[in-house]
C-alpha cells in the first residue's frame, strides 16, 4: 500500500512528520449544504455533457496510489482541471485535515465520470492539521483555488467550508451508501462551484484558510501533457 508523507502542524506552529498507509480513497461529490447550489453545479457540468447523478451526495473510489504529494502531475490529456477539496485522511492517532485537488479529466468526464476521476493524480499538500485543533470553528474555515492558463493567474474557486455537509454528516453518508471509513482511509470532502465555469490550465493552486488561528495551507502543482 502506498504511504503519504505528511507534516502536522500544532496551533502553536510545531510541526511532527508522520507517515499515513493509504488503504482507500473515497471522492464525495456533490456534497453542498444548499441543494440549489449543488444543482447549479450539476447544471454546470451538464453543460458540458456530464449526466446528472443518479444520487446526491456521490461517491467515487479511485486507486489508493493516485493520492500523492506532488508539485507535478501527468494529466491524461489537455481538457482537464482540478477542484479544490477538504481532505479528511484517518489515522489510528486520529483524523487529519489537509487541502487536495480531485484533478478529472473533463473530455473524458462527458461520457464517464468513473473513468475521468480515475484518470488523474489526485496531489494533496503535504502540510495537515489536527481535526480536533479545527472542530469548534469548521464552519469558519475557507477554501481557495487558483488556475494559471498561459500567462493568467486567475481566481478559480472560492468559499468556506460552511458550504459542504459537515464532517460528521459526510462519514453518515457515506456509511448508508455502504462505505465504512476506516484507519488509512482518505475522503475529498467534495468541491465548490467555479468562478466562471470549469476552464483547463497548466497549473492549479489550492488553499484552506483558518482565519480563527491565522494560518493556511497552500499548495501548488504544475500539470504536465504526454
Amino acid at each position: 500500500m502506498p504511504h503519504l508523507t505528511l507534516h502536522v502542524q500544532g496551533t502553536d506552529g510545531h510541526v511532527t512528520g508522520t507517515a499515513v498507509e493509504v488503504r482507500q480513497v473515497l471522492l464525495a461529490g456533490y456534497t453542498g449544504r444548499d441543494r440549489r447550489a449543488v444543482m447549479a453545479h450539476v447544471r454546470e457540468l451538464e453543460a458540458l455533457g456530464v449526466a446528472p447523478p443518479r444520487r446526491i451526495p456521490s461517491v467515487f473510489v479511485v486507486n489508493p496510489w493516485s493520492v500523492r504529494v506532488a508539485d507535478v502531475i501527468e494529466a491524461s490529456g489537455p481538457e482537464t482541471s482540478g477542484e479544490v477539496e477538504v481532505v479528511l485522511i484517518l489515522r489510528g492517532e486520529g483524523l487529519l485535515v489537509g487541502v487536495g485537488s480531485d484533478h478529472t479529466d473533463r473530455a473524458c468526464e462527458a461520457f464517464d465520470i468513473d473513468q475521468a476521476k480515475r484518470r488523474c493524480p489526485k496531489p494533496v499538500a503535504s502540510v495537515v492539521w489536527r481535526h480536533e485543533d479545527v472542530a469548534d470553528h469548521w464552519d469558519e474555515l475557507e477554501l481557495r483555488s487558483w488556475m494559471t492558463d498561459g500567462v493568467d493567474r486567475q481566481l478559480y474557486q472560492e468559499g468556506a467550508v460552511a458550504e459542504l455537509v459537515p464532517v460528521d454528516e459526510l462519514f453518515d453518508e457515506l456509511r448508508d451508501i455502504g462505505f465504512e471509513p476506516g484507519r488509512g482511509t482518505v475522503v475529498f470532502g467534495g468541491s465548490l462551484a467555479t468562478l466562471g465555469g470549469l476552464r483547463f490550465g497548466q497549473h492549479f493552486e489550492i488553499e484552506l484558510r483558518d482565519p480563527v488561528l491565522g494560518r493556511s495551507i497552500s499548495w501548488g502543482y504544475r500539470v504536465s501533457v504526454p
